[in-house]
C-alpha cells in the first residue's frame, strides 16, 4: 500500500490511572487475573477492545470450556481443574448457562451460553471493585531500562497512558510482551494452527442429530466433497448441543489462503480477509447440514462470531519453554500452576488429536514470565510453549487458572517488592489450593 512515511506530531499524552495492576485484555485469562489481584485489595485496572468479556470463548465464540476433565480411553472422567475455573463454572451453572458435559474423544467439554458468560464475567469484575475500560486498544508501551512501568491506550478519546506496578499481558497476541522487547515465536517454523469462523444454529432436533456419530458426519462430509456437491474445506467438525437444546454451536470451517497457506492473526489484511471467507463457509456448511444431517432440516443461522476464532499467533518465549514432550510425557512441576489431561489438538491441513489417558502434564509458572521483561506476566494463548504443546495447553480451563495465577503473583511483587519473576511460587500454589485449585 505504499511506503511514504506521515511523521506524527510529537505531543504530550495524559496519564489518566495509577495503578497497582493493569491487565490487558479481558478472556478468560484477563478476567481471572484482574479479578483475583483486585480481590486481594490492589487497584486494578483490565482494558478490553470490545464492549464485553471473553476474548475468543465469546468474540470468537468458542463457546466451550475445555480442559476441566480427565482423559480416559474408559470414559471414566473425573474434573481434574477446579480453582478459578470450577469458581466461573459453577456460577455459569447457577444461571443455566452452561450445557453438561459431552463427549470429546477420550475427555469431554462443556458449551456455554455467550450471553452468560459475559454477565459471568460482569459479576465478578463488578465484584471485585475492578477499574474497567472497555472499547480501549492497547498502543504501546512505557520502558524505564527493561522495566514496564506503564502502557499507552487509544479509544474514543484518544491516546492516553496509565502506570502501573505489574503489567498481565491477556491480549492473547502477546502484544504488550512483543511491544515491550520480549522474544517471541510465530507458531513452529512459521506455520500456526489454522482459525475458524464459528456459529449457531437453531431449531435442531437433537433427538434425531445425535443418532449420527462425528465419524459418521466427517465420512459423508468426505463423500460428498469427492463428489463435488459441496465446498467443505475441514471434515472433523464439531457439531455440539447447547444449554438451550434446540441449538447447536458448530465448529466446523477451517480458514487458509489457497494452497493452504498460514493466517497471520497479528496481520489487518488476513484478518480481514479471513472475515469474509469465514461467512462465506458457514453457509456452505449450513447447506450441507441442512440437506444432509439428520436433525438439522429444519435449523437456521442464529449467528456467526463476532471475529475469527484465533488459535494461535505469536508465542512469547518465557522462562521455561513447555515441551511437547512435557505433554506427551505427562510431565508434573514443583512450580505447577495448572494441570491439564486435554489433548494436542492440532488445526493443520487436517485436525490432528494426541490425547493423553488416565494421566495429566503440570504448566509451570515460568511459563508466564517474558524473558528480558520485568514488572509483565503473559497469560492465555500466547504463553511459552513449543507448537505441539501449546495446541493442548492454550485452552479455557487452563487459562482461567493462568490468570489466577498471574493475579495473585502480582498481588505478591507488590506486597513483598520484588519483580514477579522472583515471588515465592510456593506461596501462589498454597493460595490456589486454599481456593479450590487442584495442584
Amino acid at each position: 500500500m505504499g511506503s511514504k512515511l506521515h511523521m506524527e506530531t510529537a505531543r504530550a499524552i495524559p496519564v489518566i490511572a495509577e495503578m497497582d495492576v493493569v491487565v490487558i485484555g479481558g478472556g478468560p485469562s484477563g478476567v481471572a487475573a484482574a479479578v483475583t489481584a483486585a480481590e486481594q485489595g490492589m487497584r486494578t485496572m483490565v482494558i478490553e477492545r470490545y464492549g464485553f468479556f471473553g476474548g475468543m470463548s465469546v468474540a470468537g465464540l468458542s463457546g466451550t470450556v475445555c480442559g476441566l476433565y480427565s482423559s480416559s480411553r474408559t470414559n471414566r472422567l473425573e474434573q481434574i481443574v477446579d480453582g478459578f475455573a470450577g469458581r466461573f463454572v459453577n456460577l455459569l451453572k447457577s444461571k443455566d448457562g452452561i450445557a453438561e458435559p459431552v463427549p470429546f474423544g477420550h475427555t469431554a467439554l462443556c458449551v456455554h451460553d455467550p450471553l452468560s458468560w459475559k454477565e459471568t464475567a460482569d459479576a465478578l469484575i463488578r465484584g471485585a471493585g475492578v477499574h474497567v475500560l472497555f472499547h480501549t486498544w492497547f498502543a504501546d508501551v512505557i520502558m524505564d531500562e527493561g522495566r514496564l512501568s506503564g502502557i499507552v491506550i487509544e479509544n474514543k478519546e484518544g491516546r492516553r497512558a496509565i502506570r502501573g506496578k505489574v503489567f498481565i499481558d491477556a491480549t492473547g497476541d502477546g502484544d504488550v510482551a512483543a511491544r515491550a522487547g520480549a522474544p517471541c515465536l510465530f507458531g513452529k517454523d512459521g506455520f500456526v494452527q489454522f482459525p475458524t469462523m464459528i456459529f449457531r444454529m437453531g431449531g435442531v432436533d437433537w433427538k434425531l442429530a445425535s443418532r449420527m456419530s462425528p465419524a459418521e458426519v466427517e465420512a459423508l462430509i468426505g463423500e460428498q466433497v469427492s463428489s463435488g456437491n459441496y465446498e467443505l474445506p475441514r471434515r472433523h467438525v464439531y457439531l455440539l448441543p447447547m444449554p438451550r437444546r434446540n441449538e447447536a454451536l458448530i465448529n466446523a470451517t477451517r480458514i487458509a489462503k489457497p494452497g493452504n497457506g498460514v493466517v497471520n492473526g497479528t496481520v489487518t489484511e488476513d484478518l480481514t480477509w479471513s472475515e469474509f471467507e469465514g461467512r462465506r463457509q458457514i453457509r456452505e456448511y449450513e447447506r450441507f447440514l441442512r440437506d444432509l444431517v439428520p436433525g438439522f432440516k429444519e435449523s437456521y443461522i442464529i449467528d456467526s462470531a463476532v471475529q475469527i476464532g484465533i488459535r494461535q499467533t505469536r508465542t512469547i518465549l518465557g522462562e521455561y519453554v513447555l515441551k511437547n514432550d512435557d505433554i506427551l510425557n505427562a510431565r508434573k512441576f514443583r512450580t505447577a500452576i495448572a494441570r491439564s489431561a486435554w489433548p494436542i489438538e492440532a488445526h493443520g491441513e487436517e485436525v490432528k488429536i494426541a490425547y493423553l489417558n488416565d494421566d495429566y502434564y503440570e504448566i509451570p509458572y515460568e511459563v508466564m514470565l517474558p524473558r528480558g521483561v520485568e514488572q509483565l506476566l503473559t497469560v492465555g494463548r500466547c504463553i511459552s510453549a513449543e507448537h505441539e504443546a501449546l495446541a493442548s495447553a492454550r485452552v479455557t480451563a487452563q487459562c482461567f487458572e493462568e490468570g489466577f495465577a498471574a493475579g495473585y503473583a502480582a498481588y505478591s511483587a507488590i506486597r513483598e517488592r520484588v519483580a514477579p519473576k522472583q515471588v515465592d511460587v510456593g506461596e501462589i500454589r498454597k493460595f490456589m489450593v486454599a481456593h479450590g485449585a487442584n495442584l
